[in-house]
Formats: C-alpha cells, structure tokens, sequence
C-alpha cells in the first residue's frame, strides 16, 4: 500500500492510495495515513483518492472502516472518491457503501461538505 499527498491546504488534505491494497502491502499497524495528518491529526478534513487502486481486500478494506472510525471519533471526516468501477462494486457488496463517506469524484467530496473545487 502506497499512499501520496496531492496537496494539503492546511485546511483539506488531499491523498491518493495508490496501486494495490492486500494484505501484504497493508502496514500492520494500520496507522499509514497518520504521518500525513501533522498536528491535527484525526480531527483534518481528508480527501481520499482511489482512482489509482485496482485491487483491494479484507484487509485493505478493514484499513478504510478503522480510518473512517478514527476521524469520526476525532471530529474530522475522511471522504473516499474516484473508486474504480471494481472498487466501487466490492465497497458496494460488502455495503460499506452505507458505512464510508464516499463520493464519485472530488468536486463531489468537496460538495459533500459545503466547498467549492479548489
């Protein structure tokens, strides 16, 4: 599991998951975005690309539920868009759909919360 900083405004932090997310790639820990958030850790506001991942499993699912937790519990959002049609199916499937914020793309995420396209 990759991931990359695409901008960070101090306000919205935009990252991009890149390649595949299985269960060799998956830091155990899980704390991979965490070197990303600076100070405000949970509590930022982050945009979560997955244009670029074609494959994900449980564990690569298992990652996004206790990230999502982690900022609902911090007071921040974690908003994932731009699925591959096949990403999109399996969060569908196993009906994460009900449980992530997610969105079809990024001017999407960002109208989810009330912001214009920066």
């Amino acid at each position: 599991m990759q991931l990359r900083v695409v901008s960070d405004d101090g306000d919205v932090l935009r990252l991009a998951l890149l390649g595949r997310t299985v269960q060799n790639d998956v830091i155990p820990t899980s704390h991979a975005i965490e070197q990303y958030l600076g100070p405000k850790g949970y509590a930022r506001l982050v945009l979560l690309s997955l244009a670029e991942t074609h494959l994900i499993d449980s564990s690569g699912l298992s990652w996004l539920v206790v990230c999502h937790k982690r900022f609902c519990q911090a007071g921040g959002k974690l908003i994932v868009h731009s699925m591959t049609p096949a990403v999109k199916e399996l969060l569908a499937l196993m009906r994460l759909d009900h449980a992530l914020n997610l969105a079809d793309d990024e001017p999407a995420a960002l109208a989810s919360i009330g912001r214009n396209v920066v």
